[in-house]
């Protein structure tokens, strides 16, 4: 009887996945031309398995298994975007050097440094109860902390794959953790011997280790004998693998119909004398995760949606002055106002307020030096007054200016009594000394940044066999963007610099649900975020001065709002207000706002010619001539 059992046990299957939805914009519809998808996109797959009916063991449920595919990569905007064509920009702003590296900006690859996804199921009837909902009963992973430390061996972690099984419940999973390992070892020696005199030396280093580790989450000492083919037959139904990224990891909600997977790249955690932090790691590749959805036995379909949002790092160039460290030193400037009676009856007042200037060129010529601090003391005279002079006061010099390179100090006194019987008062000279403690420092100019984190989403929605694309692709873009704090992380920031950022991060990215003020109402190209608009005030001085009203091919829709608007107001003015502010002050709507930031950039503008694309107005002319201008 028992081995009649054991034989009706069937061994674990390897689920046979089926591909229910996936991100249609990402398939190749055409081969043998030169077009394919966007690479540098994240995408979603959705696969899902029913076991058969012997597996269903939940009364009044039906459970099944689901495997959503995230391929998260970095962001680079669509060349196709509106505000990409090449021909309008470059006609629109012609003889900007700086509208290239505005293009080269919007260009670039920007690495995914956190992630979010949402996984929910609901019941394919509209309004559908309560008891009728599907949830979740179990998922993985759920949690990975800290992924990666350092150690006296050297140990290095280069990949993870995690061995899932699914129990003779079928409604609960067991991982198995698998990581390489490579701790490098070995040695070598040498000796030698001449005319009678030898010598030689050795070096052993730690025993190496290669190959790949595997770790269980259950540990026992005890010792036994048994059958594996009959222990996987009790024990396990169902078994699949899920591709893990190197990275933390945070899960919540079990139990309802939504799971939310929050990820963030490891964080820097050790640095030693051969290496150095630059800055976060990045969070790119394959992360799949697996979930055991049960649904009310009278719940014939669900539809599953997936949405995942992807965070970023957008960076405008600035530069910041600095101080060297331990350059600090301190010089003293001594000086001193003189005014002396004119006149045979020596009862004349003269005023002396001339400027005295101290220079570190003439100090320190050539070291480098600039003024940090100046501190002005001097002793002060108090005057007698006397009834027929009233004109007498205290009089003080003062610093009037310091810049980086010279101190000024500015003041009027003039003669009068001093010391003398009220009967012997007579006019005198009078001496105001002053000096001044001056600190200087060496600094130096570093290359910093504006940093601004954006967000952009990519959603899946599948409800049976069919494909909704309206709802794939209404999500696809730039969500939510927010300037992170000035955390000065240079070149070499460090552990607690590349710490700082990561926290940074993470912390923009748990609040951008509930920041109405940076959460955009419809997602957006990147070039028509506030990210885009800063640099190109950066990149394009010119808009600092150009008037709005001689901005062309403004829509009609909001050319009347500009007649409010003095004509001294820059395209620049306008760029540096977050498109929230641009629809509350100029009472535009959303589409509104990106057509007239579109336009303020020139991105809309059509070139008349290819001479206005390609050459600057110098260069037409110098190849053209006048022809050039008529053409033009």
């Amino acid at each position: 009887m028992i081995a009649m059992s054991t034989f009706n046990l069937r061994l674990p299957l390897d689920i046979p996945w089926s591909r229910r939805c996936v991100s249609d914009d990402m398939i190749d519809r055409r081969t043998g031309d030169s077009e394919a998808p966007y690479r540098w996109r994240s995408s979603l797959a959705i696969f899902d398995y029913e076991p058969p009916e012997e597996y269903q063991n939940y009364p009044g449920a039906i459970i099944s298994y689901l495997k959503v595919v995230c391929s998260i990569t970095g962001y680079q905007e669509n060349p196709t975007e509106i505000s990409l064509k090449r021909r309008g920009l470059l006609s629109s702003w012609r003889g900007s050097a700086g509208i290239t590296d505005y293009l080269n900006t919007l260009e670039q690859y920007y690495a995914c440094f956190g992630a979010v996804l949402e996984v929910s199921v609901v019941p394919r009837t509209s309004r559908a109860p309560l008891r009728q909902y599907p949830y979740f009963m179990d998922f993985e992973p759920k949690k990975r902390e800290l992924y990666q430390m350092a150690s006296e061996t050297s140990e290095r972690q280069s990949r993870s794959i995690e061995s899932l099984n699914v129990t003779k419940s079928a409604g609960t999973t067991q991982s198995l953790e698998t990581y390489d390992i490579d701790m490098g070892g070995g040695g070598f020696s040498a000796e030698g011997s001449y005319a009678g005199t030898g010598g030689g030396f050795s070096y052993t280093a730690p025993n190496g280790q290669w190959g790949t580790k595997r770790l269980n989450a259950d540990e026992t000492m005890s010792s036994r004998s048994t059958d594996a083919g009959q222990e996987k037959r009790e024990t396990f139904s169902f078994t699949t693998q899920l591709s893990q990224l190197y990275h933390q990891l945070d899960s919540y909600h079990l139990g309802t119909n939504r799971a939310l997977f929050f990820m963030l790249p490891r964080p820097n955690t050790l640095e030693t004398e051969h290496t150095f932090i630059n800055g976060l790691r990045n969070i790119e590749g394959i992360q799949e995760f697996f979930l055991v959805v049960a649904r009310p036995s009278d719940t014939e379909e669900f539809c599953i949606e997936a949405y995942l949002e992807t965070g970023h790092i957008g960076k405008v160039p600035r530069t910041e002055t600095r101080e060297i460290p331990g350059s600090e030193i301190h010089a003293s400037w001594s000086d001193s106002y003189q005014a002396k009676p004119m006149g045979d009856d020596n009862e004349t007042t003269v005023y002396d307020q001339t400027d005295r200037y101290w220079r570190v060129q003439d100090v320190y010529p050539g070291q480098g030096y600039t003024i940090k601090d100046a501190v002005l003391s001097s002793p002060g005279y108090r005057l007698r007054y006397n009834y027929d002079k009233p004109n007498l006061v205290d009089v003080h010099p003062h610093i009037s200016d310091r810049q980086g390179h010279f101190v000024k100090v500015s003041g009027k006194v003039h003669s009068g009594f001093a010391n003398h019987a009220v009967g012997a008062d007579r006019w005198e000279e009078i001496t105001y000394p002053f000096t001044v403690d001056i600190t200087l420092v060496k600094t130096e100019r570093v290359q910093l940044s504006n940093d601004t984190l954006f967000m952009t989403a990519r959603s899946l929605v599948c409800c049976g066999n069919d494909r909704l694309k309206d709802a794939a692709r209404a999500a696809d873009g730039v969500v939510y963007e927010r300037k992170l704090p000035n955390l000065s992380v240079i070149e070499r920031p460090g552990v607690r610099g590349a710490q700082s950022l990561h926290n940074a991060v993470q912390e923009g990215i748990r609040r951008s649900t509930v920041d109405p003020e940076h959460r955009l109402s419809r997602p957006v190209s990147l070039s028509q975020t506030d990210f885009a608009a800063a640099a190109f005030v950066h990149y394009v001085p010119e808009a600092q001065h150009t008037s709005v009203k001689s901005v062309s091919e403004l829509p009609a829709t909001v050319q009347r709002r500009f007649r409010q608007l003095q004509s001294s107001v820059a395209v620049a003015d306008l760029l540096e207000m977050p498109l929230t502010g641009l629809q509350e002050v100029l009472d535009l709507d959303d589409q509104q706002a990106l057509e007239l930031r579109s336009a303020l950039m020139g991105a809309n503008h059509t070139p008349r010619s290819a001479r206005e694309v390609w050459l600057s107005p110098t260069q037409e002319e110098r190849l053209f001539g006048s022809e050039g201008e008529q053409s033009s």
